[in-house]
């Protein structure tokens, strides 16, 4: 089997960090023949360094924007610079909190970047303070400011930005566009969360490119995860298992809820679903 597993929400929790179990079951998944893929909407600058990625046969990033099997690149899409540009004029019009992702790279907006800081990183404890969890992010989410994104002529793999309710509910993507809205249900703070990524790149769309190159079925595929971007995964795969902890939408469409990923949902259900002894 090829088993796509989300991050945040499924093996690791924002306080705790990578979960130890979690780790246990990769590691008895792999020896028991399974091929493991690393399916996050993190771009990978954003993945944790505590999240063991010797462990992974492939990663999909970015939502999906970014796909790799061993050392061969599958995809690496980017969203068009004019488009781009569009939602940085709308953003800076209403002071909206922002940052573009590229691959291997944050640019931030100074209001996102305090966001990011007081919510995942400890805000200003000192780092011995901090919990494991921020403690492991605190590296790889040191980003830029938005001139260096300017500077360089990167293009975006993603934008991630806050919004109030009020701004949220009156918000909209034309179709025209080519992005798809993802929005974040977690409780974090008074913002509405939300991503914008290539429409044609989302979980799903990845995972049958996996297949596709790998020769396999989607009844070969189980797909793990919690959130609204893990969904278009769990369609693609035969089997989809959600978290414990992810919302009551989210577990409608899975055909197995396990516990919650700090009770050690993930583990638990590699167990249960015959993958692990």
């Amino acid at each position: 089997m090829i088993l796509f597993v989300d991050i945040d929400g499924t093996i690791r929790d924002y306080e705790q960090g990578f979960i130890p179990s979690a780790g246990e079951g990769l590691k008895k998944a792999a020896e028991s023949g399974h091929t493991l893929i690393l399916s996050t909407g993190r771009t990978i600058g954003m993945i944790p360094y505590d999240v063991p990625l010797e462990l992974f046969h492939g990663m999909i990033c970015g939502g999906g924007c970014y796909v790799k099997y061993g050392d061969k690149l599958l995809k690496n899409e980017h969203i068009p610079n004019d488009i781009t540009a569009k939602y940085r004029r709308a953003f800076e019009e209403k002071a909206v909190p922002y940052e573009i992702e590229c691959i291997d790279g944050l640019y931030f907006r100074e209001n996102m970047a305090h966001i990011i800081k007081n919510l995942f990183l400890g805000g200003d404890l000192p780092f011995e303070k901090r919990s494991r969890g921020a403690q492991s992010e605190r590296i790889r989410t040191e980003g830029h400011s938005l001139d260096v994104f300017d500077e360089k002529g990167f293009s975006a793999t993603k934008l991630a930005f806050c919004l109030t309710h009020e701004q949220f509910e009156e918000f909209s993507v034309p179709e025209s566009d080519g992005l798809a809205l993802i929005h974040f249900t977690d409780d974090y703070d008074d913002y509405d969360h939300c991503e914008l990524i290539r429409s044609d790149c989302d979980k799903g769309c990845a995972v049958r490119l996996m297949l596709s190159e790998l020769g396999l079925d989607r009844a070969d595929a189980a797909a793990f995860g919690d959130s609204s971007n893990d969904l278009a995964m769990m369609a693609a795969c035969g089997t989809s298992v959600c978290m414990g902890n992810a919302p009551d939408d989210i577990k409608a469409h899975a055909g197995y809820v396990t516990e919650k990923h700090t009770d050690d949902g993930f583990y638990k259900a590699l167990v249960k679903l015959g993958f692990i002894g």
